[in-house]
């Protein structure tokens, strides 16, 4: 018997690869979440997190720090300069500086804001107003009705002021006219002087004692 031929095989089918799956498209990018309150607050007009109580949150912390420690450091500077001022202050009035412990030197008395010198001994006129320009000051030149009775406190010795005949008119030393209805004067001398109640003009020779006045320190 003769073998059994097999059928002759062909070959292979090829196979064809499956289409293309259609191409899906892009998914769309999610809308943004809109925020609460709570979060608009935290962040601010601007979307960058604020201090909170326990640091510094989102990435600016680092320059919330930085203008922390700058605006610290400025204050410190600030509180130790005005710590040396205060020093150097008392140092300045531990040593007597007039300026610093009072209004008028010593041996002055201040009424109103007027520093005045009573003199003690008797000069003429000219030699009493030379006196008070040697301490920065004028014969006391009188503004006020309250400033005349305030002068007629201390002229028990009738002092020379600073108000003087030029002509046939009295002007005060610092060049402001003098107003008769307001403060008349009696006598027919040159140079004026306080009594207790009124003011006397007298030859400018005659020696007596003086007032100096100056603006006190302020």
């Amino acid at each position: 018997m003769e073998p059994a031929h097999e059928p002759a095989r062909g070959p292979p089918a090829r196979t064809r690869p499956p289409p293309p799956a259609a191409a899906r498209p892009a998914p769309a990018p999610a809308a943004p979440r809109p925020r609460s309150p709570a979060e608009v607050e935290a962040r601010g007009p601007e979307g960058l997190l604020r201090r909170s109580g326990s640091g510094y949150e989102g990435s600016t912390s680092w320059k919330a720090a930085l203008e922390d420690t700058t605006t610290r450091l400025l204050l410190g500077a600030i509180a130790v300069l005005l710590f040396a001022i205060l020093v150097v202050m008392s140092v300045l009035a531990s040593k007597g500086c007039i300026k610093c412990e009072a209004p008028c030197p010593e041996d002055w008395l201040l009424y109103g804001r007027k520093c005045y010198f009573f003199s003690e001994e008797p000069r003429d006129w000219n030699t009493g107003r030379q006196h008070c320009h040697t301490h920065e000051a004028a014969l006391a030149v009188i503004q006020s009705q309250k400033e005349l009775e305030f002068m007629f406190k201390f002229t028990r010795r009738e002092p020379w002021i600073g108000l003087r005949r030029v002509g046939d008119e009295f002007h005060w030393v610092n060049g402001d006219p003098f107003d008769p209805d307001t403060f008349p004067i009696a006598g027919l001398g040159e140079c004026v002087f306080v009594e207790p109640t009124r003011l006397v003009s007298t030859e400018c020779l005659m020696t007596r004692p003086w007032v100096c006045s100056k603006m006190a320190y302020t």
